[in-house]
């Protein structure tokens, strides 16, 4: 509707002036020759401005203009009116087909003989002038126009100037009907198109299909609206996708927690049922017994604080205190304290560093992400001695930390997981003094607390590697450099 109306209302609007225009050229212009071409609608007028403009002409002094007299004798002519102009006793001018001489006595003879004279009657028009000063003589003679049996003679600059107003009329509306198709047309497909577009984007995503994309080749606010609500729609994906990680992890959470709570438990009650149902009866049962019971126990208590930091560091609860360290003097100084007593239980330590680039450490958090890693290294070797690589490397904006072991190693499909919370590679999680499986996760949720990355991969020859990046930081203090890491 607003598009027809945009159409129509102009061509209305135009067709009234038009119109108007029209009607003004025929009755209005009193005093212009305008006035003549339109007879038809004013004979007494026309009539009347020709002859006056006959006598001033007439009257002129000097030569005679002959065609100006003409101009107006054509104009009574197309009237029906006959006309001759004489002076001197000579015809200067006759309308073609009458006869100068017979035209001058009926005029005479319906004048009764006056020089001059102008009668209007049932006989039709019949005029006579003579100019005093200059001796010419205008004759005229015919039927009135609305009683003329031969009809008006159209007039040529009549016929033109009807045509050209016509024209214009028919041009200017042919061109607002075209532009008003243009402009709907265009109007349809830079905002009806997009718009209907966005509405089944929205139904789409109302049914929950949020791969539906959308896409839209405009660069105006509309094209801008189409990649905003693109952008939502990747938003509510990613929302959505998290929301389902989230729920899959909380789920193996309690199911982790109620497995690896469960079995010390159990070992828990046995024991302790073994004790008070007198199984037990030696000594040395009994304090076999009680170790066991409090092993278990503290199983199950380094579990809960496991569980009890995840929590933390998960909700962002844990606050870390950065300060500038130089990553190879605190590795090198790491490795320089403990190999011996890692060795003892079977790691071999050795550590590489090349550059002394300082990272943004929490020195306790970060030592946590250290023992972790060396402590799964521990509990998953299959031989009595494993070998671990400790490599630091820096970059031109952050530093690479690379724990390899020549471990068993872990297959690549379960890679990508081991960071996960209560994942084990031991699915069936049979032996829960291996760990929970929350060792890792907390690595990850410490080292993305200081801004940096973990990933794993494999050991070229076998095992396991722990890449860790952090981002670079300016130079450590001087009193980090007096420091023992």
């Amino acid at each position: 509707m607003a598009n027809v109306t945009m159409v129509l209302v102009p061509v209305c609007i135009l067709t009234l002036l038009g119109l108007l225009l029209f009607q003004g050229l025929r009755f209005s212009a009193q005093q212009s020759d305008l006035a003549t071409l339109w007879p038809e609608k004013g004979p007494a007028l026309s009539i009347q401005y020709t002859v006056s403009s006959l006598r001033v002409k007439a009257e002129h002094p000097g030569p005679l203009k002959l065609k100006d007299l003409k101009e107006d004798c054509r104009t009574l002519e197309d009237l029906g009116i006959a006309t001759a102009i004489i002076r001197d006793g000579r015809t200067m001018y006759v309308t073609p087909g009458s006869n100068a001489t017979s035209l001058a006595e009926r005029v005479l003879s319906k004048s009764g003989g006056q020089n001059t004279a102008m009668i209007w009657d049932g006989d039709g028009f019949f005029l006579r002038y003579t100019a005093l000063h200059t001796g010419t003589t205008v004759i005229a003679s015919g039927p009135m126009p609305f009683i003329a049996k031969s009809g008006i003679r159209a007039g040529l600059a009549k016929g033109v100037l009807q045509g050209l107003l016509i024209v214009i009329i028919v041009t200017a509306s042919a061109i607002i009907i075209a532009c008003g198709l243009i402009l709907s047309h265009l109007l349809s497909r830079q905002i009806l198109q997009p718009l209907e577009t966005l509405r089944q984007a929205a139904a789409e995503i109302e049914k929950g299909n949020l791969d539906y994309h959308m896409t839209s080749t405009f660069r105006d606010e509309l094209g801008r609206t189409c990649l905003a609500f693109n952008h939502m729609r990747r938003q509510l994906k990613s929302a959505r996708e998290a929301q389902q990680r989230y729920e899959k992890n909380r789920k193996e959470l309690i199911a982790g927690i109620s497995h690896d709570l469960s079995t010390p438990l159990t070992l828990l009650k046995g024991y302790a049922s073994g004790i008070l149902e007198g199984i037990a009866r030696t000594e040395e049962k009994k304090q076999r017994y009680v170790t066991q019971i409090y092993q278990n126990a503290c199983t199950m208590e380094k579990l809960v604080e496991q569980l009890f930091l995840f929590s933390k560091l998960d909700l962002g609860q844990v606050s870390f205190s950065l300060t500038p360290v130089s990553l190879s003097s605190y590795m090198e100084d790491y490795t320089g304290e403990n190999r011996q007593r890692l060795s003892e239980r079977g790691l071999d330590l050795t550590c590489r560093a090349t550059g002394r680039a300082c990272v943004q450490l929490d020195r306790a958090q970060f030592q946590r992400v250290v023992e972790n890693i060396l402590e799964n290294s521990i509990k998953y070797k299959d031989k009595p001695k494993v070998a671990m690589e400790i490599t630091v490397t820096d970059g031109p904006d952050q530093v690479r930390l690379v724990f390899a072991d020549h471990g068993p190693g872990v297959a690549p499909p379960f890679l990508p997981r081991l960071f996960d919370s209560f994942y084990r590679t031991d699915a069936a999680r049979t032996d829960v003094k291996k760990g929970s499986g929350l060792g890792l996760a907390i690595v990850r949720q410490i080292i993305e607390g200081m801004n940096g990355t973990i990933s794993a991969g494999e050991t070229p020859g076998g095992g396991l590697s722990i890449i860790i990046t952090l981002p670079a930081a300016a130079k450590e203090s001087e009193y980090e450099k007096n420091t023992h890491h």
